[in-house]
């Protein structure tokens, strides 16, 4: 009796230890089993589940008062394209530099002078645009030539002159990058050039600045003027100084300018036929 009372002893206790373990193990099952039976409200503490850290301690309550929205769900901040103006693409120039005389318009009529230019357009990629764009060249003529005419005319006055060719063309340009800021281009096309050509002579008038005063003042004695076609193409340098998200290049370039400009004639005395230029431009391009 005292055997067998001491073996139940011993086998009812960890009997009772493993029926007690089982029972807290299942508890939280049976609650949740009962939490997510139809019609049962679950209580605040289940609530605070669906909250952030910050939302229950209350640091979002005192954070930014205008916080920026989370992404939902199959999105990330990163995957929406970034904004691009509809205007981005327009393309704007200004520049200057010297004109050199080339071809038949080197022989006696012009000499170096200065261009200008402006022009915008629109770039179609970061390669590939195209530019409207007005140039203005004034080129002087030579003293010797000067001197010849005022002879030929008989005069004893001296004579001055100028050449003034002004162009709008349409021009296609084509970006080739060497590096992030650098890079070469070529450009070339066509339009409308009207070129005037200008002889003065000193005149004896009156000028008038906050008092007047008599004086010999340059005066158009002659010009002749015409209305053509003409033909440019050359290439040049760009470099983005502002970095290599700018859109701001500064450039120098050169082209070849042809003007089919007439020849001398009855109604045009002082025309030099076709005329050949060489602007070298520098300038800022957008």
């Amino acid at each position: 009796m005292v055997v067998s009372c001491s073996l139940s002893r011993k086998l009812s206790r960890p009997f009772a230890i493993a029926v007690t373990a089982i029972a807290l193990a299942s508890f939280p099952i049976m609650a949740r089993a009962q939490s997510d039976t139809p019609g049962h409200f679950s209580s605040s503490d289940d609530n605070k589940s669906y909250l952030s850290g910050e939302d229950i301690d209350g640091a979002s309550l005192t954070g930014d008062p205008n916080p920026s929205p989370k992404p939902q769900y199959g999105q990330t901040n990163g995957g929406y394209q970034s904004y691009e103006s509809r205007w981005s693409k327009l393309a704007f120039e200004a520049g200057g530099g010297f004109t050199a005389p080339v071809g038949n318009t080197s022989h006696g009529w012009e000499t170096y002078g200065y261009n200008l230019k402006l022009g915008g357009g629109w770039n179609f990629t970061k390669h590939i645009g195209a530019l409207l764009e007005y140039q203005f060249n004034r080129d002087k003529i030579p003293g010797s030539t000067l001197t010849q005419l005022a002879i030929d005319s008989g005069s004893n006055v001296p004579l001055g002159g100028n050449v003034n060719t002004w162009s709008i063309t349409l021009d296609p340009i084509f970006y080739l990058p060497v590096t992030p800021t650098t890079g070469a281009y070529i450009t070339g096309g066509g339009g409308f050039y009207r070129k005037v050509t200008n002889f003065t002579a000193p005149v004896l008038g009156i000028s008038c600045y906050y008092y007047c005063y008599e004086g010999y003042y340059p005066t158009t004695v002659a010009h002749s003027s015409s209305n053509q076609g003409g033909l440019n193409i050359g290439a040049g340098f760009y470099w983005k100084a502002f970095g290599p998200d700018s859109k701001a290049k500064l450039f120098t370039e050169a082209r070849y300018t042809w003007v089919d400009s007439p020849i001398a004639s009855s109604s045009d005395p002082y025309g030099s036929g076709t005329s050949s230029l060489i602007p070298v431009t520098f300038g800022i391009r957008f």
